[in-house]
């Protein structure tokens, strides 16, 4: 059984959404009138709460849904997280704390940062895309929200300075229906991406955790929420979708937190939404990454200009 029939919930209802069908899954509930009123349990009996008498207005939708098909589920992941344009750019704004989590103290926060993940992708074949992208944030002070360069280490009590993360390092990949697969190790399995897609009233939402590649620390995890207007969803005509995100992530002391051998890690929360393009972006976001890092307002297009490995050549046919 593969990843994506093994997500599907038993199909207990079917909605058309606008020539697209998806497939909703729900636990089967008893109706309220059905639960049957205890004071008090026998013996290894649970109490059951008396219902009768509670008032309630309309209950909420709330369902999970998934998709036979796996590249329709890409499809509906690309227009929330992504959109389906063949040659396109990405561009998500966030802000995100840091936090130290040791054993013995209570998490601490660090620093607040602001920034963005940009990328772009390139259709290579029906369902395959080439993706390249980098990160760029600035610290801002907890206390103040202004720029800052230096943050107090809660753990250690000293002043360290604070570089803007800008990470450029990542080597891109292929993005398949079956998974991703980093072009530094073309030779890897697919890392499945574990996705759920969620009813929630007037929202649609996809709930993703991203796999770390095998190269990256044991220590890292990032799972996220992201959401969109539900009648814009079954808008099938819509390529991308106006989307808000939120998560959390950990991952190793970063250097310049100077915590020499401490044992621990970094917890991070962030919140922020997908835009259109760097003109969107706040002005004190590009006034301070104009003097130094301009050339990150714009993805580094010449990196597809590079041969992809000849695995995945063979792999896509180009």
């Amino acid at each position: 059984m593969d990843f994506f029939s093994s997500i599907n919930r038993p199909v207990l209802e079917k909605r058309d959404f606008s020539r697209r069908r998806f497939l909703g899954g729900a636990l089967a509930l008893p109706a309220l009138g059905s639960l049957t009123a205890h004071a008090g349990g026998a013996e290894g009996t649970p109490a059951v709460a008396d219902t009768r008498n509670v008032t309630h207005g309309p209950r909420m939708e709330s369902r999970l849904f998934s998709y036979d098909d796996p590249e329709e589920h890409q499809i509906q992941s690309f227009r929330i997280l992504r959109n389906t344009h063949d040659d396109a750019d990405v561009l998500f704004w966030y802000h995100f704390t840091m936090f130290t989590i040791v054993e013995g103290f209570a998490p601490r926060p660090v620093v607040r940062w602001e920034g963005i993940e940009f990328s772009h992708h390139r259709r290579l074949a029906k369902s395959i895309y080439r993706i390249h992208g980098h990160n760029l944030s600035f610290p801002r002070d907890l206390r103040t929200g202004l720029w800052t360069d230096s943050a107090l280490n809660p753990i250690t009590g000293a002043k360290v300075k604070v570089p803007p993360l800008a990470l450029t390092q990542d080597p891109g990949y292929l993005y398949t229906p079956k998974g991703v697969v980093p072009l530094d190790d073309p030779g890897a399995s697919p890392r499945i991406r574990t996705e759920q897609f969620l009813v929630e009233d007037d929202l649609i939402k996809i709930e993703q955790v991203r796999v770390a590649p095998a190269s990256w620390p044991a220590t890292f995890v990032e799972t996220s929420t992201n959401w969109c207007n539900r009648s814009l969803f079954e808008d099938t005509t819509l390529p991308s979708l106006p989307t808000g995100t939120s998560g959390g992530y950990i991952f190793p002391f970063p250097a310049w937190l100077k915590m020499g051998e401490q044992q621990g890690h970094m917890f991070a929360t962030w919140s922020g939404r997908k835009l259109g393009s760097v003109a969107e972006l706040p002005d004190d976001f590009v006034r301070r990454a104009m003097p130094e890092h301009s050339d990150l307002l714009a993805v580094d297009m010449s990196v597809f200009e590079k041969p992809l490995p000849e695995e995945l050549s063979a792999h896509v046919g180009v």
